[in-house]
Order: structure tokens, then sequence, then C-alpha cells
């Protein structure tokens, strides 16, 4: 059981007891992300993220390095288009002092302008290195092809014009304004309690927040309602002197709370979630035109995609395209089976319930549900909707979604492609 409570103030505290587990895992989530930047804040969710490990008021960076790890523990962070989450994974010994640490990190942080001066060099060559990975850098693409016109397009790193120009004024501000505690959920699991968990959060978050002085108070911020994107389609390339051509083929998919959200997850199941997929079958195994080839779900609050990747050396790549969307349109033209149904169905249950053993990835699961859609999904009605899928069903999604006009292409490699772009989606 999931156990939510709402402290003076609007700060979400979320709880899963797992008594059986040595380890608690503990994290603070903001409700904002890339998404949800202006036009001149491209990438400072992120650099936030980073300076967050750079000092407060009572630890300098070398002492949040290293105080967890003398206890053995973990710390991390990651950042969204909708969400960034610091979090740490210790044994449950430790649980205070990881919320003492996180909350340290989240209220007190000083931003020091030498420390940025240093960090942003970081954040740069972080760009550099997504631009040196073709299969990071192809997904970048088609998100920008697909979402043009809409921040979710954005990438959530930013880009070198955006962070070169950010001063610590700017992350300071931008910190005050969204890590508000209306906008702030504290999820822990793991082996605690839901009562430990509240007083904790009360000693040094909420009070914290009430406490702060005017120098450090967080102004309120009025997080808007992100439009539905107008999906674009379209095809878009990048030479790099690489070895393999980098595709990824895509359509417009669901919201993650979409009625259909887990009929696509089959659908992307049967297509390219296995080594027993259709993809890995054909263009793997009977082919041998790939090594590595996926379909992918990317749901978001209010929009997402579903799309297929892989890479091949360029005199294969034309046949690799065409054969990506062939299996895309048979789905759409035939259906699936009911052996290839079951299959799917299994795989997603298995995948929820086995991760219900870590502490981690449940922190995961509850944050981001209340975060994104502010709404706490049980185990047992996630594996009901999975279940409650049928094949008809599945075809008729993929028929609704996998159409030519919709088609986006993102291509990385030595050479472009011949393959027209309303050729796909035929057999």
């Amino acid at each position: 059981m999931i156990y939510k409570d709402i402290l003076p103030g609007g700060l979400r505290v979320l709880t899963r007891e797992m008594p059986d587990v040595y380890s608690v895992t503990t994290s603070i989530w903001a409700a904002t992300g890339s998404a949800y930047e202006a036009a001149d804040e491209g990438g400072l969710s992120h650099v936030l993220e980073h300076m967050l490990f750079k000092g407060t008021r009572r630890r300098n960076y070398q002492e949040i390095a290293q105080i967890l790890e003398d206890v053995g523990g973990q710390m991390n962070a990651f950042t969204s288009r909708e969400y960034t989450c610091y979090y740490t994974h210790s044994l449950s010994e430790s649980f205070e002092l990881c919320l003492d640490l996180l909350a340290d990190m989240y209220l007190n942080s000083r931003f020091p302008a030498e420390e940025w001066a240093k960090e942003k060099g970081v954040i740069l060559e972080e760009i550099n290195m997504y631009e040196d990975t073709p299969d990071d850098l192809v997904g970048e693409l088609f998100n920008r092809t697909l979402f043009a016109g809409h921040t979710y397009g954005l990438p959530v790193i930013g880009t070198e014009q955006s962070v070169g120009g950010f001063e610590r004024e700017n992350i300071d501000a931008y910190c005050r304004a969204h890590y508000a505690p209306a906008h702030t959920v504290l999820a822990v699991a793991g082996n605690v309690r839901r009562e430990q968990v509240l007083a904790m959060a009360e000693k040094y978050l909420a009070a914290a927040f009430a406490q702060m002085g005017a120098e450090q108070q967080r102004t309120h911020w009025d997080k808007p309602r992100l439009a539905v994107p107008d999906y674009a389609g379209g095809r878009i390339y990048t030479h790099k002197d690489i070895e393999q051509v980098h595709v990824t083929l895509g359509v417009p998919g669901l919201a993650g709370n979409a009625p259909d959200y887990y009929t696509l997850n089959i659908l992307n199941g049967v297509l390219g979630g296995g080594i027993s997929s259709r993809l890995f079958q054909e263009v793997r195994e009977k082919r041998g035109l790939t090594y590595s080839v996926c379909s992918n779900v990317n749901a978001m609050a209010f929009g997402g995609s579903f799309s297929a990747y892989a890479s091949t050396s360029p005199q294969k790549a034309d046949e690799l395209l065409r054969v990506l969307g062939c299996e895309m349109a048979k789905i759409a033209a035939y259906g699936i089976s009911e052996a290839e149904l079951a299959r799917a169905q299994m795989q997603f249950k298995a995948s929820l319930l086995i991760a219900q053993e870590s502490s981690a990835n449940v922190m995961v699961r509850m944050g981001r549900d209340e975060v994104v859609y502010q709404r706490l999904r049980t185990v047992e009605e996630l594996v009901n909707s999975v279940m409650a899928v049928d094949a008809a069903a599945v075809q008729r999604l993929a028929q609704q979604l996998l159409q030519p006009q919709k088609l986006a292409l993102a291509l990385v490699g030595p050479v472009e492609p011949g393959v027209q772009l309303e050729e796909l989606l035929s057999c």
C-alpha cells in the first residue's frame, strides 16, 4: 500500500513500507522540467539539477559527495521534460541522514559562482557527449521533428548557446520560483514506517520551508497546463562520419493517462519489446540487418510517441527502413495473434511485479505518477488494465496511430538513405 499525506504548505509525502528489505530509497521530486522552461531558460532545469550538488550553507561539494558513501549509500539525480528527481539509496538505518542531506541541497543550495563556472564546462561537455552518441542524437532529432513547435521537442539538456548564457542569478531565481512546497513531492520506499517518514518530512522539509527568510523565500509558481502537441510528421537527417546509419521511425503516441495507454504497451511489446518480438525476429534473426532493434513508448502528461529504433551499415539502411515500416503496417492490417497477446501481457505483468521487489523502482513509479498525473495507481490496477486488453483493441489502435501522414523519421549517419518517407508503412 502507498500512503499519501499532504503537509501544511502543500508538500506531498508518499510512503511505501517494505519491511522485508534492508534498504530505503528516499527522493525529492520537483514538478518541473524542460517542458516548463521559458524560451530563454532552455536547459535550466538540468543545470539546476547539477548545481544542487555544489554546496549548501552547511556542506561543501566534497562533503555532499562523501557523506553517503561513508555509510555505504548512493546519491544521484535525473531531469526529464516534466520533472526533476533527487534520490538516495541506502541502508534503512541511514534514512534520516539521507533526508537531511537531500533537504539541505533542495532548500539551502548556494550556487557559488566559481562552481558554476566549472560546472558550465561539465554540462557543455555532456552536450558534446550526446552529439557523439548517435543513438541518443537520433532520438533527440526524432523528438524535435515530431513535437515541432512544442516544448516536448526541446532538448532536456539545453544547447551550448542557452547553457553558456546562464549566470548564477538565473539558477537561483529558477530554483526559488519552481522548488516551492506545492510543487514538491517526497517519495520514500523501503524499510521505514509511515510515521517515521512523516516526522522526518516535517522536521527537514515542511518546517524548513515555513522558516525561510525573505532572502530565501520560494515564490509561488503558477504552473501552466501544457497544450496538447500539434504533432508534425517529416524527415530529418544529420551527417556523422560513423560506421552505421541510426534510424528512429515513429508516430504520435498517447499520454500516459489515456484510456488506450495499456493497449499501446501491448502493441509495443508485440512489435519490438523483446527477442521474440516481430522486429527482433524479422530484422535481426531472419535478415541479419542489425545488432540492435527495438520499439519504444514515450508517454507524458499531454502527449507521447511510439517509435522503432535500429542501426545498420549504409548499404542496408534502405532495406532496414522498409522492413521496419512493413512490420508496423502488418499489425495495422492483420492484427496480432492470441499467442502474441498473451506473451506481451505476461511480459508486462512480470516486469511490473518483479520491479516491486526493488525500493528504487517502487519510488520511481509512485513519484512519477504523483508528479505527472496526480494519481497513484496500484499494482493491481496496472495488472488488471493490461490483462484486459484484447487483440482487436491492439489492431484498432495500430490502425489509428500507424498512418503514413503521421510518420516522423530521424536519421544519423555517414550517408542519407534514399528511401522516401511515403514508401514506408507498406509491404
